[in-house]
């Protein structure tokens, strides 16, 4: 978080920067408007930071051509709605709290102060952020030690419970509040998420295939891909798995 915040604080002070240098060249500065749209900026991308990471993992960019696009759509929708909150903010308060007019009503006058273009480099920089930081996340998993094999999980079903070796679950599936857990044995149902799940378990045999499933590679048989990217995974017990474009580079067993 401190590093996100950095980050968002270095565009928040070049944008302050333009909007200033802006404001001299028309000969109305007004720093009190210029805090304004920082304070806005500032709070707007912090507030913003979790939705950009939650797109970061459902549009990557190296997928696509049309990923790409869709980011720079997302960006750009997100830096004019922070233009729009922040010149809305401008006004309410240089007219009832300062008692004065803004200088700098004027539509283009406003956009430009307030540059699109850095905005649009805030959102892209928080954006590669998330991507390297759960890269390194992934990196760090990869390399640390490994989960036992043997190791047990509790689980339970109709009023017992029965203890899982990590061998036995074929993969995992998401379903509202919890996870189903695949094996031979049956289904058992636990009140956990996927994500949390996950780090449980040793990275180089769970791999994550979709949003919603989670297989263990020892049980893989076959992969059949599509035209697009997604397909299926075929597994030795007979179940069939799709996965998705996104998660294509785990699909390495």
């Amino acid at each position: 978080m401190p590093q996100r915040i950095t980050l968002v604080t270095i565009f928040v002070l070049f944008n302050l920067g333009i909007g200033r240098m802006f404001q001299e060249s028309l000969g109305i500065p007004c720093f009190s408007e210029l805090s304004i749209l920082a304070i806005t900026s500032f709070i707007f991308w912090n507030a913003s930071a979790q939705q950009i990471k939650n797109w970061s993992k459902k549009w990557s960019l190296s997928s696509t051509l049309k990923n790409i696009w869709v980011q720079g759509g997302l960006g750009l929708s997100a830096s004019v709605l922070n233009i729009i909150i922040g010149q809305v903010l401008v006004i309410v308060l240089m007219t009832t709290v300062y008692g004065c007019t803004s200088p700098s009503f004027d539509l283009l006058n406003a956009s430009l102060t307030n540059n699109v273009a850095v905005n649009l480099l805030c959102y892209f920089a928080l954006l590669f952020y998330f991507l390297y930081s759960e890269k390194s996340d992934v990196s760090s998993n990869s390399t640390g030690k490994e989960t036992p094999k043997d190791k047990r999980i509790s689980v339970t079903r109709n009023g017992s419970q029965f203890l899982l070796t990590l061998h036995e679950i074929a993969y995992v599936e998401t379903s509202n509040n919890c996870i189903v857990l695949h094996t031979k044995k049956g289904r058992f149902v636990k009140y956990q998420s996927l994500k949390s799940f996950t780090e449980l378990l040793c990275p180089k045999t769970f791999k994550r295939v979709h949003r919603s499933f989670l297989v263990n590679s020892e049980f893989v048989d076959h992969i059949q891909k599509n035209h697009s990217g997604d397909g299926k995974l075929y597994l030795t017990t007979g179940d069939e798995i799709k996965f998705s474009r996104t998660y294509n580079h785990s699909l390495t067993f």
